[in-house]
């Protein structure tokens, strides 16, 4: 019953979706009424709903609820009872705001735009905020496989007496091949592809991965960790991780295998972060529904100033690690050759929108 009523919501929204184009929308604005909670986005493969903590109040949080790849539209790629690309915590490491530093952007307000098809904006305003921060994210279908996010965050009081603000976002996947991400980093002396999500004899590896040579990130005794600490010997060099989709969501079949690729446009600001709360029918962690996450780190943040990065995230067929590491350096070539033009047009690229 579950994936016959995601049936029925795929093919509706690929029916709006096509109603919209010919009615010829582009990338046009398009009138957004006051109250407006969710969108419809559609570009290329990608279609799906983007929805605020109001609309979403039952997939808990901000994001894409549901997003499908055209190949597979009956499947979604995230889980029916969560959300994906979700905004989820912001944290200090102290032991006064333990409570504050799990899932506030899920319960501040938060107000939605629609910009076009392809292009919509949440914004936390700052009088609503727990961390008096105005917090902004704009999420683009580009290209023809691709979500393009823009995240900025603009502190207005001196709230992090350890140094840092770090902000966190979740994806509960629905069907994986497998737990695991890859990324080109290092362990300990090896240095090349490294897998995380890895089974251990007492279980298996779960938390968080940062860049290679960055300071780990302090904390107080008392406070809430499960963001913060960071694995001891497993680091990224190259500021992307994979992971690999069930297409049709049927382990029989091995001819569907999606990749799932999220970039960055910086590095030492960056953290992978990988969980698996799901449970299988037989109450264990289900390998198949991990949740594949990242994190941003500002050190000593400023109130009054704008901080933020860009991500992408790619979804397509596999084709090889070979083919994901060309996506990240396409697009990463890319925002090169805007940042010149930029400059030669006048127009420094100092912020990430």
């Amino acid at each position: 019953m579950i994936r016959s009523n995601w049936l029925i919501l795929g093919c509706s929204l690929m029916a709006c979706v096509g109603c919209a184009r010919i009615k010829g929308t582009g990338d046009a604005p398009i009138a957004a009424s006051a109250g407006t909670h969710e969108a419809l986005m559609s570009s290329g493969d990608l279609f799906g709903r983007l929805a605020d903590n109001i609309a979403n109040a039952k997939g808990q949080g901000s994001g894409f609820h549901p997003l499908y790849h055209r190949l597979y539209p009956d499947t979604p790629i995230f889980r029916s009872e969560f959300v994906g690309l979700n905004f989820e915590h912001v944290f200090n490491g102290t032991a006064a705001d333990k409570d504050r530093c799990m899932f506030t952007p899920r319960k501040d307000r938060c107000e939605l735009m629609t910009h076009s098809m392809q292009r919509a904006s949440l914004h936390w305003p700052v009088d609503h905020s727990s961390w008096d921060m105005s917090c902004a994210m704009t999420y683009t279908l580009a290209a023809s496989n691709a979500a393009d996010i823009t995240f900025e965050a603009t502190p207005s009081a001196a709230l992090f007496p350890l140094g840092y603000a770090a902000f966190m976002w979740a994806s509960y996947m629905n069907r994986t091949r497998e737990r695991r991400i890859h990324f080109i980093g290092r362990d300990a002396e090896h240095e090349g592809w490294i897998s995380f999500g890895d089974d251990l004899d007492n279980g298996f590896e779960t938390g968080t991965v940062s860049f290679f040579g960055v300071p780990d990130l302090p904390y107080e005794q008392g406070a809430q960790t499960l963001n913060t600490i960071e694995h001891p010997t497993k680091k990224f060099l190259k500021p992307f991780y994979y992971g690999l989709l069930d297409g049709d969501n049927d382990p029989a079949t091995q001819d569907d295998t999606l990749v799932y690729i999220v970039m960055f446009d910086q590095t030492e600001s960056i953290r992978f972060a990988l969980w698996n709360f799901i449970k299988d029918a037989s109450g264990q962690p289900d390998p198949h529904s991990p949740a594949w996450d990242w994190q941003f780190v500002i050190r000593n943040p400023q109130p009054g100033r704008t901080y933020g990065y860009r991500a992408r995230v790619v979804i397509k067929p596999f084709v090889s690690r070979e083919d994901v590491e060309r996506e990240y350096e396409a697009w990463h070539a890319s925002l090169a050759r805007k940042a010149s033009a930029r400059v030669l047009e006048g127009h420094p690229d100092h912020s990430p929108s």
